[in-house]
């Protein structure tokens, strides 16, 4: 059962309530009911992350982040399967209440660079121990590491906090998640858990259905909600629309109408929530697929332009120096020399 989207918050400023009053009315053809349009945007966001569960652990069974590859992780999450548990948010403290779930969607490696080479986890996220377990057992927090293809997820990456909790009560109406979070730590009591390979598929689930959760508006950044661009539905579907035809002409107009918006308030509403203006990140999605085409297959780059919607290799060309600071026959040279090496 899929969450339903959140009510959009208020707030816009006056320039961008007004463009709301004379929008265009979104084609009858494209309205489309709200839980399905979350639907469709999460397979097209979920289908470029590419997840791949790389560790799980907990505090009884710690994890040292420079073994095992646990280093390669972009994205945790952090269960308070007992008790409750304080996370080191960058020197605040983030209070997981017993059931509640974190997520760490992004800026990973830039988390963990301070932490000592020896550093276990879950410990090294936490603040202190974890406490106040009920009726007096020990309590118990887990923690898992996934990697996704960062190249294809970096403009995904943009619309998440770096940093979310799921709260029990949001979790338990998700049955799905629910259960698989209970499976998860009943799992982990067995001795061979940690061998399992079925177990790194259900991380994978787990994270994929938080995702879900944020999107819903369901979790928090912080003490307050989480108030990203995919809990505006107007945005939202000029998202999904970005992500699903970047390769055609995608203009601003196609854009405002799909989001039922005019250009002018698009534009605005975009920036504010997103953080760049539509066509920014549209260029961001494009050099995205184009690296990664660039680094895992042998198209030319004038069919690699054409996929992406660039008309010519010096469109593309451009765009690659503007969002990845380099050519785009570098970026196929360093993925040449990181699989040779």
């Amino acid at each position: 059962m899929l969450p339903r989207w959140a009510v959009a918050h208020g707030g816009a400023d006056s320039a961008v309530a007004a463009g709301l009053s004379s929008a265009p009315p979104v084609p009858r053809t494209r309205r489309i009911p709200r839980m399905l349009q979350q639907a469709d945007l999460m397979i097209a966001l979920l289908t470029r992350v590419r997840l791949e569960a790389r560790f799980v652990c907990e505090n009884g069974r710690p994890q040292r982040w420079r073994e095992g590859g646990a280093d390669s992780a972009n994205a945790l999450f952090v269960y308070a399967a007992r008790g409750r548990a304080e996370l080191d948010d960058r020197g605040r403290a983030l209070v997981l209440q017993e059931g509640d779930l974190a997520l760490l969607p992004h800026s990973v490696a830039e988390r963990m660079a301070g932490v000592a080479a020896d550093a276990e986890l879950p410990a090294a996220l936490l603040r202190g121990e974890a406490a106040d377990a009920r009726g007096g057992a020990a309590p118990r927090v887990l923690c898992a590491g996934l990697h996704y293809d960062a190249t294809s997820a970096m403009p995904l990456c943009r619309l998440f906090a770096p940093i979310m909790v799921a709260p029990a009560a949001a979790i338990a109406g998700e049955p799905m998640l629910s259960h698989a979070l209970h499976g998860l730590s009943r799992e982990l009591e067995r001795a061979t858990a940690l061998r399992n390979p079925v177990l790194l598929r259900a991380l994978e689930l787990i994270y994929a259905l938080a995702l879900e959760l944020a999107v819903a508006g369901a979790v928090r950044a912080g003490g307050e909600p989480a108030d990203t661009a995919l809990r505006d539905p107007r945005i939202a579907r000029c998202l999904y629309y970005m992500y699903t035809h970047f390769g055609e002409k995608c203009s601003l107009d196609e854009l405002a109408a799909h989001a039922g918006l005019s250009k002018s308030a698009l534009s605005a509403r975009f920036n504010a929530l997103v953080g760049e203006p539509p066509a920014r990140h549209l260029v961001r999605i494009r050099v995205a697929e184009a690296r990664r085409l660039l680094r895992s297959t042998e198209l030319s780059q004038e069919a690699v332009a054409q996929q992406v919607g660039y008309a010519s290799v010096v469109g593309m060309h451009l765009a690659f120096r503007s969002i990845a600071g380099e050519t785009p026959g570098a970026a196929r040279r360093h993925a040449g020399k990181s699989k040779a090496g």
